[in-house]
């Protein structure tokens, strides 16, 4: 999967919005990017949201 499809899928089912890659460049149309701007239990949730549905 590429990094639109993983943002859109941690978006709706883990409920942490990212930014796919592209929007910072073509070539980075398999990644994604983070934004640590919120507390660190915030991130430390997200994380582990992450982490369920990866599985």
């Amino acid at each position: 999967m590429n990094g639109k499809e993983f943002a859109k899928k941690c978006l709706y089912e883990a409920g942490v919005a990212i930014v796919p890659g592209t929007s910072f460049g073509k070539k980075a149309t398999d990644y994604v990017r983070f934004s640590f701007a919120a507390s660190q239990d915030n991130i430390s949730q997200a994380l582990e949201n992450i982490k369920k549905m990866v599985g």
